[in-house]
């Protein structure tokens, strides 16, 4: 995940269009329905005026734009940035109000404390005199300053946000969608109504607040670092490494912090700092990256909300945009409620092969955009498997269209308009029944067909006894389960459907597998202790451990080959008996790829190639030569491809030995 973070905050930061503030804005979204009903929305302005001490609302609004950065109002240019949250002073002249009007009013007028006892000062005044103190004699501070006079006034006057709209006398069709404070001063030379974030000190105040952490340190005390650390993130050493700290509370980069190891499960909590350090650059590109994809790439499984998260070849230079956009796409058809199209579920299925990725996440979420709690995480798909699990489900919908007594078109058809819609894992999520508070059954099912988990049938039929139970005795509150009045078109369609479920199911080999089947969980589990309890006694290294990875796969296509006939297995060809350096081990893994595509045993080799991908470093091929000498690495290739489970051994056919000289 990191990984992924790291090349899309890279790429997104080479944007020329990219302002030196754009992290930390946080632009008012507007509902397109309000806008498609004629809703207008508007910038909204009220005015202190420093010399009588007094304020009012201007009642001459501006138009409000998303997309225009240069424009005067805009949440650019009013310096509109994000809520942090937390114990963190409010610092936010412009907000949207609908949403933060309080923020805005600590800003200037502070908080009564736990006592009931009064502010006495602004909270945009204690941050700067916390942290910055050679910015109090700027004008940002002492007009925030007598503006905190004018406290008891204003609180009287405008208690709630109702108040103010009130004062702004707008018609039904107008809303606000931003507020900033503005003054006047003619002590100051101001006699227009200027913003406040327009006043010299405010950008400042941001710009090393946000941008200049001193060198991983505390705002205003810095402390630099003489000594070079490796960066967990890019493997580059600098001297600017630390503990990562993130900001921004909405964030994928909180599951890698040391209160919430999602991906940091298997580190020691006194060397945390240690093993997850980061430099500044890559501490920007990993947030930067997080913003994007939580704000593009989002989609709702079983009623939870789960950002997608794909793993591209570390060696290619892909367009991760294009390629992420279209994994939306597919996965918006797997999970989402869509209409039928013209070819069914696929539709314009292009080839991934090309495209870099090799593994895709979904990893599911709560927030309130204060937090972010990870509570669930589908890892490690495969493209193959994804693509296979979009073609049955296609293939399962054919069929089931051409089964005489089905009535398929009437089963797949919603509302009084009988809208056809197709047959994917949104369907099914409405085919387990799910009580509120309690296990997430569907998402339970959904995480185990995409992680190539079997499923059993007497689970199924416990899921479809309860949805029957739902429909004939109305059992619907409290349930995921759309009601039906009708009973016997209710059972009608659940019947159906969960034909088609048991017929998806089969075709990619989930329902009640066999121990020959090697995505099976116990076939696996054997491998992986088997081969772990190995690694451990021989006190392999991770480098160590991707050449023996690779090795497994080069042995697997010479019993496709030997199978096939080809008695020499020509695929040891392939292998520099000489010595594997890594640009060799990068060219064997991939002819290793075409080889096992070629015999049609990718899926049984998608594991090894998973941990070959996650293991092999190789930022720069001098570092992974000093690391690894070419002869050894041969040594842990053909480790890993003579090396055998007892459970292999006993099913595998007993093969000569091949004229090859090794």
């Amino acid at each position: 995940m990191l990984d992924t973070l790291f090349k899309f905050g890279r790429q997104l930061s080479q944007n020329s269009d990219r302002e030196e503030f754009d992290d930390q804005i946080a632009t008012p979204t507007i509902d397109k329905k309000e806008i498609d009903k004629g809703i207008h929305f508007f910038v909204a302005t009220i005015i202190f005026d420093l010399d009588t001490s007094t304020f009012r609302v201007d009642e001459n609004l501006k138009p409000f734009s998303q997309t225009d950065k240069g424009y005067s109002y805009s949440a650019y240019n009013l310096r509109c940035i994000k809520i942090q949250g937390g114990n963190n002073k409010s610092i936010y002249p412009t907000v949207d109000p609908r949403r933060a009007f309080d923020s805005w009013k600590k800003t200037f007028f502070g908080k009564v404390d736990k006592d009931g006892n009064p502010p006495k000062q602004a909270e945009l005044v204690e941050a700067i005199q916390k942290d910055f103190t050679d910015l109090a004699g700027s004008r940002l501070f002492d007009a925030t300053d007598q503006i905190f006079k004018m406290r008891v006034a204003f609180e009287a006057a405008y208690p709630d946000w109702k108040k103010v709209l009130e004062d702004l006398k707008m018609d039904g069709n107008s809303r606000v969608a931003m507020l900033c404070a503005s003054i006047i001063s003619a002590k100051m030379g101001i006699t227009k109504p200027l913003p406040i974030v327009q006043l010299e000190g405010y950008d400042d105040f941001l710009r090393r607040k946000f941008l200049q952490k001193g060198e991983l340190v505390t705002p205003g005390k810095v402390q630099v670092e003489t000594t070079s650390k490796l960066c967990y993130v890019t493997g580059e050493t600098r001297k600017d490494v630390g503990e990562p700290t993130f900001d921004n509370r909405y964030s994928l980069n909180k599951m890698f912090v040391t209160t919430t190891k999602n991906y940091a499960t298997g580190f020691n909590d006194k060397d945390f700092s240690k093993n997850y350090q980061a430099s500044i650059e890559a501490q920007v590109y990993l947030e930067r990256g997080s913003v994007h994809f939580l704000k593009n790439y989002k989609v709702s499984i079983a009623g939870i909300d789960h950002c997608i998260i794909p793993q591209f070849q570390s060696d290619r230079e892909v367009d991760l945009d294009s390629f992420t956009t279209r994994l939306k796409e597919k996965s918006e058809l797997l999970f989402l409620m869509s209409q039928k199209q013209m070819g069914g579920l696929l539709g314009d299925l292009n080839d991934w092969t090309d495209s870099g990725i090799y593994w895709i996440n979904f990893i599911g979420f709560e927030s309130d955009g204060n937090f972010f709690k990870t509570i669930n995480l589908i890892s490690d798909i495969s493209k193959t498997h994804f693509e296979k699990v979009l073609i049955a489900l296609d293939k399962v919908e054919t069929e089931m269209s051409e089964t005489e007594g089905v009535q398929w078109d009437k089963v797949m058809a919603y509302g009084k308009q009988q809208n056809p819609y197709s047959f994917n894992f949104y369907t099914i999520f409405n085919l387990i029944p799910v009580r509120k508070e309690k296990r997430n059954e569907a998402l339970i099912l959904f995480k185990s067909i995409l992680e190539r988990r079997p499923v059993l049938q007497e689970n199924i039929f416990k899921h479809f006894i309860e949805l029957v139970q739902c429909h004939r005795f109305g059992r619907y509150p409290g349930y995921n389960i759309i009601p039906n009045s009708n009973f016997d078109f209710a059972a009608r369609d659940a019947v159906f459907q969960y034909h088609a479920f048991f017929q998806f199911l089969k075709k990619i080999k989930l329902l009640d597998m066999d121990d020959k089947t090697p995505a099976s969980a116990s076939t696996l589990d054997e491998k992986n202790a088997t081969i772990s309890a190995f690694f451990e006694r021989m006190g392999y290294t991770d480098d160590q451990r991707a050449v023996f990875y690779l090795g497994r796969i080069l042995g697997s296509v010479g019993r496709a080959q030997w199978e096939k006939g080809h008695k020499t297995k020509p695929v040891l060809s392939k292998v520099n008996y000489n010595g594997m350096d890594a640009s060799a081990l990068k060219r064997l893994h991939a002819d290793l790829f075409e080889k096992c595509k070629q015999y049609d045993i990718l899926p049984f080799n998608e594991g090894n190639f998973s941990k070959f991908t996650d293991l092999f470093k190789d930022e720069a091929k001098d570092k992974w030569d000093k690391r690894m000498k070419p002869d050894e690495s041969l040594f842990y290739l053909l480790s890993g491809y003579s090396f055998r489970t007892s459970k292999e051994s006993a099913e595998s056919v007993e093969v000569p030995e091949t004229t090859s000289k090794i």
